[in-house]
């Protein structure tokens, strides 16, 4: 099959993987398919050369592997990320499968945009804190009595369906959106501003910043528009300040009950 040229623009970002025979099998998986960008966020130590021995005609991605500290510095420079799950429910909802998403992907990295597909641990898969990073999620459909994928068989199910599908099948391209250290730079400022006021509790501002970053990051957003939804941030955070110099809002409780009970899941 001719190769796309869109593969380039992908990343394989294995988020604290435990084993490093994994990383050696994901590492031939994405050669087989043609990918080449892996990344690694706090990879274990490979001591007895494992890795190696898995990749076995993929040394040169193993080799050009990247690792990283967090998963914020992996993904810094992607412009849509990709989360996998096998949990459903909850901030997991709405997830869809790698043939239907694999047509999606290429149409962002066709546009020059940088995707990030993350495989969470072997023991755990991907955290809460870790989906909240993710624009769409990921479920690879398996018999319900034998759910669980070894993390390179799942890589390989994902970068088969980015390698078999026809460039003709691919949906129009994405204009380039902005990096995701952008859009979590932006985030920051409207959790701050949103605590300011009340809109989300303090106590798990993550969590109630939840139903945003979805609503964001269904088709992601464009540079003009981080700017500009950081501008409102610091706006009303202007005016916050000039109001309660304090920093004390008598009505911030009630408005986050009120935020609260409006984006409640029932």
């Amino acid at each position: 099959m001719e190769r796309n040229p869109a593969l380039e623009n992908i990343a394989i970002v294995l988020v604290e993987p435990l084993y490093a025979g994994n990383i050696g099998s994901t590492a031939r998986a994405m050669k087989n398919m043609w990918l080449s960008d892996l990344r690694l966020v706090n990879p274990p130590l490979d001591r007895q050369g494992e890795a190696a021995q898995m990749a076995t005609c993929a040394k040169d991605v193993l080799e050009g592997a990247r690792k990283f500290f967090s998963l914020e510095e992996a993904i810094a420079d992607c412009q849509y990320v990709y989360g996998t799950t096998a949990r459903l429910g909850g901030w997991r909802k709405g997830t869809d499968n790698p043939r239907n998403t694999a047509r999606e992907i290429l149409g962002m990295a066709a546009g020059g945009n940088r995707v990030a597909i993350l495989f969470g641990s072997e023991d755990r898969g991907l955290s809460n804190d870790q989906i909240r990073f993710c624009n769409s999620l990921i479920c690879i459909p398996t018999n319900p009595e034998a759910k669980s994928l070894n993390i390179s068989q799942a890589v390989l199910v994902l970068c088969y369906e980015l390698f078999a599908t026809p460039l003709a099948a691919v949906e129009s391209v994405k204009p380039r959106l902005a990096d995701a250290e952008q859009v979590n730079s932006m985030f920051e400022e409207m959790k701050d501003v949103l605590c300011r006021i009340g809109v989300v509790k303090p106590g798990d501002p993550d969590y109630w910043l939840m139903p945003l970053r979805r609503l964001f990051g269904r088709t992601g957003l464009l540079p003009v528009e981080v700017r500009i939804l950081r501008g409102i941030a610091r706006q009303i955070r202007w005016i916050y300040d000039k109001a309660f110099p304090d920093g004390h809002s008598e009505d911030a409780e009630t408005t986050a009950h009120r935020f609260d009970e409006s984006t409640s899941d029932k």
